[in-house]
C-alpha cells in the first residue's frame, strides 16, 4: 500500500424521510397485497436506499443482492415454520424433535446470513466478504452456553449422591443458572470477534483485538445505573406519598391511584429501557469500532453519544406514536444519519489500491450463494 499523510474522513449519509416514507409504504402496501412474498423486493430496495445514501470520501457502497435470492432463503424458513407447526399439532414428539434440529441449525443459518450479507456490499466496486469458519458459531452459541449447564449438571449430581437432597445442591442449581447469565456477554464479544475478524475488503483483511473485561464493565455498568435509577425513583416516590394508600380514601380514589401509579411505573418502565437501548448501543459500539482497523490502511472511529441517542429513541418514539406509525420513515433515517455521521475513519494509505488487487484476484467474494438467510445478528454494531 502507497504511503499518505494520515486523515480522518467522517461517513455521511444523504438519505431524507420524504424520499425514504416513499419506498416504504410502497413495500409495505404491496408486502400485506402479496401476503409477505413482497417483503424480499422491499427488503433489497431498503437496503439499496441506505446503502447507496451511505457514503466515505465521496463514493457510496452499493447493494448487490437480488430479491429472488432471498425470497428462495424466505420461503425455505417458512416451510421449516409449516413443518413444525403441523408436527407440534399432530405429532408433539416428533415436533420437539424437530424443534431441536431447528436449534441446532441457527449457527449454521447465522454463519450463512453473515457470508451473504457480507458478499452483498461493495465500496469502488470492490467487495466484502467474510471467510469465517461454520465450528466457531457452534462454540460459541452451542458450546459455550451449555459448559456451565454441563459442569453445573456433574457437580449437582456428585452432591446429591453424595449428601443427598439439601442446600448443597439448591447452591451449586443457583451458581449454575446465575452463570448461563453471566457469561451473556462474554457470548456477545466471541460473537463480535468472529464477526470482524473474519470480515474481509477485497483481499484485505479487518482485524480487532476486544477485551472481555471491558464488555462485562459495560453491561455491569448498565446494570448499576438501572438499579440506581429505581431506587431514586422509589425513594423520590416514596417522600411525595406517590405510592401510598390511606384508609381514608374511598373506593373510586383507591382505583384512580392504583391505576395512576400502574401508568407510571409503565413510563417509568419504558423510559428505562429508551436509556439501557442508548446506554448499551452506544458504548458497545463505541468500543468495537475505535478498536477496528482494515490492514494497516484504515481506522475506523465511533463517537455516539448516549444523552443525544437516547433524545433521539425519546423523539422519535413520541413521533411515531402521534402518527400512528406513518413518521417511521422519518424517524428510521434521523437515527441511521446520526449513527452513521458519528463514525469516521483515519485513512493511513491509499485505499483505491485495493481495486486493483481485486481485479487481479480471481475469487468467489462476488458470488451470489444459492440461499439466503438474511437473518440479522445483533452485535451492537
Amino acid at each position: 500500500m502507497t504511503e499518505q499523510q494520515p486523515q480522518t474522513l467522517p461517513f455521511m449519509f444523504s438519505g431524507e424521510g420524504g424520499e425514504y416514507f416513499k419506498i416504504w409504504i410502497v413495500n409495505l402496501i404491496l408486502s400485506v397485497l402479496t401476503l409477505g412474498i413482497y417483503s424480499a423486493w422491499a427488503k433489497v430496495r431498503t437496503n439499496r436506499y441506505f446503502y447507496g445514501n451511505t457514503s466515505l470520501d465521496n463514493a457510496a457502497f452499493e447493494y448487490h443482492a437480488t430479491p429472488m435470492v432471498i425470497l428462495k432463503g424466505r420461503l425455505i424458513a417458512v416451510a421449516a415454520l409449516v413443518i413444525y407447526l403441523l408436527l407440534s399439532e399432530f405429532f408433539p414428539i416428533a415436533g420437539l424433535l424437530f424443534t431441536a434440529i431447528l436449534g441446532l441449525l441457527i449457527p449454521w443459518v447465522i454463519w450463512r446470513s453473515i457470508q451473504f450479507n457480507a458478499r452483498m456490499v461493495s465500496y469502488r466496486n470492490v467487495r466484502f466478504g467474510f471467510q469465517g469458519l461454520l465450528k466457531e458459531p457452534y462454540k460459541i452459541l452451542v458450546l459455550t452456553p451449555l459448559l456451565p449447564i454441563i459442569i453445573g449438571s456433574i457437580l449437582g449430581g456428585i452432591a446429591f449422591f453424595v449428601l443427598g437432597k439439601g442446600p448443597v445442591v439448591s447452591i451449586i442449581s443457583s451458581i449454575t443458572i446465575l452463570a448461563v447469565g453471566l457469561i451473556y456477554p462474554y457470548i456477545k464479544m466471541l460473537l463480535a470477534s468472529y464477526y470482524i475478524n473474519n470480515r474481509q475488503y477485497g483481499q484485505g483483511q479487518f482485524s480487532a483485538q476486544f477485551s472481555a473485561m471491558k464488555y462485562y464493565m459495560i453491561y455491569f455498568g448498565l446494570i448499576a445505573w438501572t438499579l440506581l435509577f429505581v431506587i431514586i425513583i422509589f425513594f423520590i416516590m416514596q417522600l411525595t406519598g406517590g405510592i401510598a394508600l390511606t384508609p381514608a380514601m374511598g373506593q373510586g380514589e383507591a382505583i384512580g391511584k392504583i391505576a395512576g401509579m400502574m401508568l407510571l411505573f409503565y413510563i417509568i418502565f419504558f423510559a428505562l429501557s429508551l436509556w439501557g437501548t442508548a446506554y448499551l448501543e452506544a458504548n458497545v459500539k463505541n468500543y468495537l469500532l475505535n478498536k477496528t482497523k482494515l490492514d494497516d490502511v484504515l481506522q475506523l472511529n465511533s463517537d455516539i453519544k448516549v444523552s443525544k441517542l437516547l433524545g433521539i429513541y425519546v423523539t422519535n418514539t413520541l413521533l411515531v406514536g402521534i402518527t400512528f406509525g406513518l413518521a417511521y420513515p422519518w424517524a428510521i433515517v434521523r437515527l441511521k444519519k446520526y449513527k452513521i455521521e458519528s463514525t469516521s475513519a483515519t485513512i493511513k494509505a491509499d485505499i483505491a489500491q485495493y481495486a486493483n488487487q481485486q481485479q487481479k484476484a480471481q475469487s468467489a467474494l462476488g458470488e451470489e450463494m444459492g440461499d439466503a438467510f438474511d437473518a440479522e445478528l445483533d452485535l451492537g454494531i
